[in-house]
């Protein structure tokens, strides 16, 4: 058989074209084996995540700040030597850069999802957040409305607590959507107790939405709502509201609570998953320091109620002058 070089050259780019398919349907099937082993093998380790940093509030008054320093400090064209300016966090430099690209997230939001913002600027922060973008620079700005008002306040001008909650608003219009998992550090820092228990309210709403929520706290009072907010699924739908004031709720397999308590030998914590107990809450050790100040303050009321008498019995011996 006679083969000329255009023969072999047709079939060297056929079989190259063949592997090329082969391929790529391997990638496909393996991609469609990966989407049904990853989930049941790592859980919700696969799950887009979004972090909010414990100290988000001043990265918002300041992340122009930062981001002006960062650009002077960089070499240009090799005119100047390079400025050793300490490097920013790895979650840091993330929630900033998501932050100057809040509004402009790459993939479109459905019109079927829900906006979950709007209650927390409705319930908590009594008023809405927005971006505007400076026309010259288009920059964002973070500014505050509060109800009522037709001016707009620079989000530094407004109170801490609607600068610690204005990027959670900001993510879940922006970026999170049902199936993600939102983390935030300390949701309780800048806001009063009654607003905690608020906002541990919006964060189980946001649990019912789809979406998986992981915080970090310090708040007694987040943990006794969270304890309230599961007994409440124990209620019939339709009382909950007339008794407890409110009809959020989850089940006790939607929550799961952990302590870290230090140890000694070797330096480091032991985390313990902690249950509710017989009385409705989580055991945290809280009450244990509640308890301790009690003490502290009982003991140094007595102490000195016993000196003042002493020094009264001591005075009305006295000669008089």
């Amino acid at each position: 058989m006679e083969w000329h070089v255009r023969d072999l050259l047709a079939l060297s780019y056929e079989s190259k074209e063949n592997v090329e398919r082969r391929k790529f349907a391997a990638m496909r099937v393996m991609s469609s084996i990966g989407n049904l082993v990853l989930p049941a093998a790592v859980g919700a380790l696969h799950l887009p995540a979004f972090y909010l940093p414990a100290d988000r509030t001043g990265v918002m008054h300041a992340h122009s700040v930062v981001v002006s320093a960062l650009i002077a400090s960089a070499p240009k064209a090799g005119l100047r030597p390079a400025a050793r300016t300490p490097m920013l966090s790895g979650v840091l430099a993330d929630f900033l850069e998501q932050l100057i690209e809040i509004d402009r997230p790459r993939r479109a939001r459905r019109t079927r999802d829900p906006d979950l913002g709007t209650r927390i600027e409705k319930d908590v922060l009594g008023g809405t957040v927005r971006v505007d973008r400076s026309t010259s620079t288009d920059y964002p700005r973070f500014a505050y409305r509060p109800e009522g008002w037709k001016d707009v306040l620079a989000l530094a001008n407004a109170s801490s607590m609607v600068s610690e909650l204005a990027p959670v608003v900001l993510y879940l219009r922006h970026l999170v959507r049902p199936g993600n998992v939102l983390i935030v550090e300390e949701p309780e820092s800048h806001l009063h107790p009654a607003m905690q228990v608020e906002f541990t309210r919006q964060l189980a709403e946001l649990v019912n939405a789809g979406i998986r929520v992981i915080v970090t706290t310090h708040s007694e009072w987040l943990l006794e709502e969270l304890d309230n907010i599961v007994r409440r699924s124990e209620l019939p739908k339709s009382s909950r509201r007339v008794i407890t004031g409110s009809n959020i709720a989850l089940r006790a397999d939607q929550v799961g609570a952990w302590l870290f308590e230090p140890k000694s030998r070797p330096k480091g914590s032991v985390v313990k998953e902690i249950r509710i107990h017989d009385g409705g809450i989580y055991p945290t050790g809280y009450d244990d320091v509640a308890k301790a100040l009690h003490n502290d303050w009982a003991e140094l009321s007595s102490r000195n109620e016993s000196r003042m008498a002493r020094d009264h019995v001591f005075a009305a011996r006295s000669p008089c002058a």
